[in-house]
């Protein structure tokens, strides 16, 4: 039987020692590199440097050092080819039977912000061709590219049974490694260069767990991060779960729904989901505890057993609102210790602190949907909230004070996250009237004035899209609607404006859309 040779080349060098012990116990030659070879020797294992394999030195300040073909012929012969084995023995070659290898970290490098130099050479070239080479080749080579791989190779090599579909599984996770890595690299060229929808658009996808189920218990579901191995935690990127049960998918969809809701607000404010649509919203100057109760006076029925977003660390009176208030998910930066004591009494609560701050790679694109059988993907430009100089035009007769325009504004930040065709009555700073999802405009407005009651008289009405007829404004009016706020577009605005004049009410038109689908 030929002398069995393990060539190891790892930035992280987690398990390394073991791994390298137990091939030299079962008499396999061990080939390394620079770093690798010099841990593996410091831990008394006998080891053989790459450059005496190849007797060739390193060059280019380490560019390259296992781009040789006593390396790659070693790795791609193929076994049961006796041209292939032949040729080697003629060249004095042999063949390398497992390839342990691990890349430069180029995603962490980047999270750093390192000079442009740094980055680019934080891109692996010998480590990305070894793994494809012994992937390509995993008959007969066994090609490791994660540290927790390694027990199961070595229980094969004890078994003295060649296990072919555990070669396949690690060449599938090897061949995955490198689309991942080189989707970084991508994805930060790309982003250099201000290109958001570059022809070939990588993602790198990391699983970060599985969960309890998708939109429903007979669905299995996952989340991936769009993030590094190496910046890669066991919990969801950017957030931490402090107490409760796993997160479904639904979950982890409302709860990122309260986050940005509840954020896109400067005061103190308190957001309420159902079905990624905020139920309830408000904001407050200075007291959460109000800014919770004003919110979920919206809607009290459709806040039973929702998610509760919040911008400013939860405080313990807000706790004591929320009494005998039923929610799923609490989404906050972060708890008071007494408010964070009060909410684990409730054992089916699930409480997550979300770090605002939390690193992220560079990425093209905030949304994808998979598209119907083609296995397409949408992919856009987020819609940011719209800031306090988005163009608002006056084109009543009715002129806005600048309390009026405090809650138009209000109305605008907050349209964006309900499901077109949506329609908002705001007043005080809160929601009282929500008409979200409707096949018709007309209908958005009739769902949100039956909602806001009696509030609807002297209150804001926002709009997502423009009014194709005067009927919706109508209806508003008649409730006693103050101020309305639509974008411009309509073939018909002539008409929705002389409609607004004739009630001496006032009515501004924004650019800009809202549609959220």
């Amino acid at each position: 039987m030929a002398q069995k040779r393990a060539l190891i080349s790892v930035y992280d060098k987690s398990g390394l020692e073991e791994l390298a012990a137990s091939l030299s116990k079962r008499d396999w030659d061990i080939i390394a590199s620079g770093g690798t070879s010099k841990a593996i020797a410091e831990a008394g294992i006998p080891v053989q440097s790459v450059e005496d394999l190849t007797g060739a030195d390193e060059m280019l300040d380490g560019r390259v050092k296992t781009l040789h073909p006593t390396i790659h012929a070693g790795i791609l012969a193929r076994r049961e080819s006796g041209e292939h084995m032949k040729e080697l023995s003629e060249k004095g070659m042999s063949t390398l039977d497992l390839i342990a290898v691990n890349l430069y970290p180029f995603a962490a490098t980047v999270a750093s912000e390192p000079s442009r130099s740094e980055l680019i050479e934080n891109i692996d070239i010998g480590g990305v061709a070894l793994i494809r080479a012994a992937a390509k080749n995993h008959d007969g080579v066994w090609i490791l590219v994660d540290p927790e791989d390694y027990p199961k190779v070595l229980r094969s090599l004890d078994a003295e049974e060649d296990d072919a579909q555990l070669r396949r599984e690690l060449a599938a996770k090897a061949f995955a490694a490198t689309a991942f890595y080189d989707a970084h690299i991508a994805a930060q060229l790309q982003l250099e260069l201000g290109e958001h929808f570059p022809e070939f658009l990588t993602i790198p996808l990391k699983k970060v767990q599985d969960l309890r189920y998708g939109e429903n218990p007979h669905q299995p579901g996952a989340f991936y991060a769009a993030g590094a191995t190496e910046l890669g935690t066991s919990e969801l990127p950017g957030i931490e779960q402090l107490h409760g049960m796993d997160l479904s998918y639904i979950n982890i969809l409302d709860l990122q729904s309260a986050w940005a809701s509840a954020n896109d607000l400067d005061d103190v404010a308190v957001s309420i989901i159902k079905h990624t649509i905020p139920c309830c919203l408000a904001t407050h100057a200075t007291s959460q505890a109000q800014a919770y109760t004003r919110a979920r006076e919206t809607d009290p029925v459709s806040a039973f057993g929702g998610i509760v977003g919040f911008n400013r660390p939860v405080e313990a009176d807000t706790v004591a609102a929320m009494k005998g208030h039923m929610y799923h998910v609490v989404v906050a930066p972060d708890y008071e210790p007494d408010a964070l004591r009060r909410l684990k009494r409730r054992k089916d609560l699930r409480i997550i602190r979300w770090h605002p701050a939390s690193s992220r790679p560079p990425m093209h694109f905030e949304t994808a949907h998979v598209w119907g059988i083609d296995r397409g993907y949408l992919v856009q430009a987020p819609d940011r909230s719209p800031h306090d100089e988005i163009p608002m035009r006056t084109v009543s007769i009715k002129q806005p004070t600048q309390a009026d325009i405090t809650q138009m504004r209000f109305g605008l930040r907050a349209i964006r996250h309900i499901k077109s065709n949506a329609i908002l009555l705001v007043r005080d700073n809160r929601l009282i009237g929500i008409g979200s999802g409707q096949v018709n405009r007309v209908n958005a407005v009739r769902h949100a004035v039956e909602q806001a009651g009696d509030l609807a008289n002297g209150a804001y009405l926002i709009s997502d899209a423009f009014f194709p007829f005067a009927d919706g404004p109508e209806l508003a009016l008649e409730a006693g609607v103050r101020a309305l706020v639509s974008v411009a577009g309509s073939v018909r605005d002539q008409e929705v404006i002389d409609t607004v004049n004739q009630q001496e009410r006032i009515l501004s038109f924004i650019d800009e859309r809202h549609f959220k689908h």
